[in-house]
């Protein structure tokens, strides 16, 4: 029975990347195959292994990593590394040497130093390969930490993924034709890594209440995740619908500034802050949508929520950045429209709820879709291929 350990910085659920693994380990795999999540943290040469398990938490030298329980099981039965959000040269190194080591692209760490191809300063996206510039960029466009150790230490991980790791890795994993893209402009080999998209499990289609318009915003309350533009644009949509309500499931650093900008700009009665949702809530608040909003202004690398919402047969409004457009397609699954474009946004929004037979026209395509491209089976037969391949390498 081959184990496959899931290595990740942290074990608890904070964000996507999170999401897709807490997926991936109960999802219906066939009987041969085991799994485990761990999360690795190193300090110096001291690494601390985490589990869901905490019989195989392990803290000792990075030079003893072999000797921790769990890798011990794994190299008597048998399996591989598959690596989420994590980039340390040690760590990886010694992977290396025990086991075969997949990795998922989930975000551009491998490629960018500062971990999002985004300017901060000028809310803009980078358009220019991993190089030098990252360090003057870090203090001109506020893209990476700027603590001269922390800003080495990010750009050599990224030069040691680029020129070292990508050529060692079993098999290098796209999560979207933008970060696939993205990997072979800074350097990575075609040959190395295949796009395969995430995925959400199967679920009934939804229906859309009569009674009242709900619009739906899921995720971290950040100005990387366009909040701000969402909010001035949903100040257009309440004119056209006075009695629109958008609710906004999430938490963030920037949350009391889009607090103050919703007061500000009079949308308090038209809007509810859940703060942070579990995923029961956001299943529920789904199924009540007529529409989910996806107004992030940086490149994603895919958007988990527009497919989670697709699978219930709800369309999306969102940005066209990063690899949204492999799931949001114009016109089919909900509408794009250009970065930051406030007024292109409410228009969209207000086309989609002004037309029944578009909404539901666009719901039903992107139920479709998600069935056919992003549904759990599709994901882990093509997973179970590349794990085989990985593991028949000697």
């Amino acid at each position: 029975m081959p184990l496959i350990l899931h290595i990740n910085d942290k074990i608890t659920r904070s964000g996507g990347v999170e999401a897709y693994i807490d997926q991936l380990l109960v999802a219906d795999w066939p009987s041969a195959w085991s799994h485990l999540l761990l999360g690795a943290s190193l300090r110096g040469m001291q690494v601390t292994i985490d589990s869901t398990d905490s019989s195989l938490e392990w803290s000792g030298g990075i030079e003893d990593l072999e000797s921790a329980p769990v890798f011990q099981s794994m190299r008597q039965q048998g399996g591989l590394f598959h690596v989420h959000s994590l980039s340390e040269p040690k760590l990886l190194e010694q992977l290396f040497a025990l086991a075969p080591v997949v990795r998922t692209i989930h975000e551009p760490r491998i490629f960018c130093p500062g971990q999002g191809k985004y300017w901060a300063k000028t809310e803009s996206i980078c358009s220019v390969p991993c190089g030098l510039h990252c360090f003057y960029h870090a203090y001109t466009k506020q893209c990476c930490n700027r603590h001269p150790k922390r800003l080495w230490r990010q750009y050599q991980n990224t030069r040691y993924e680029l020129h070292s790791a990508s050529k060692r890795y079993a098999r290098l994993l796209a999560n979207s034709s933008y970060t696939l893209e993205e990997a072979i402009r800074a350097g990575v080999s075609p040959e190395n890594v295949e796009l395969l998209y995430l995925f959400t499990p199967a679920a009934p289609e939804a229906t859309v209440s009569a009674n009242r318009i709900h619009l739906l915003y899921v995720g971290r309350l950040s100005q990387t995740k366009g909040v701000h533009y969402m909010l001035r644009a949903f100040a257009l949509v309440v004119k056209a619908f006075p009695k629109v309500h958008l609710d906004i499931l999430g938490a963030g650093h920037d949350e009391a500034v889009f607090h103050a900008l919703a007061e500000e700009l009079g949308l308090m009665e038209n809007l509810t802050f859940h703060g942070w949702s579990s995923s029961e809530q956001v299943v529920a608040h789904t199924e009540r949508a007529s529409l989910l909003l996806f107004p992030s202004i940086y490149p994603e690398a895919f958007g988990l929520s527009g497919i989670e919402a697709m699978m219930r047969g709800k369309p999306v409004v969102g940005f066209d950045v990063g690899g949204v457009k492999d799931w949001l397609r114009h016109e089919e699954t909900g509408l794009l429209v250009p970065v930051k474009d406030t007024q292109g946004f409410a228009d969209a929004v207000t086309r989609i709820l002004e037309d029944d037979e578009l909404r539901l026209q666009m719901g039903k395509r992107a139920r479709e879709i998600a069935l056919a491209e992003f549904s759990e089976e599709v994901h882990i037969q093509k997973l179970i291929k590349i794990y085989e391949a990985a593991l028949s390498v000697d």
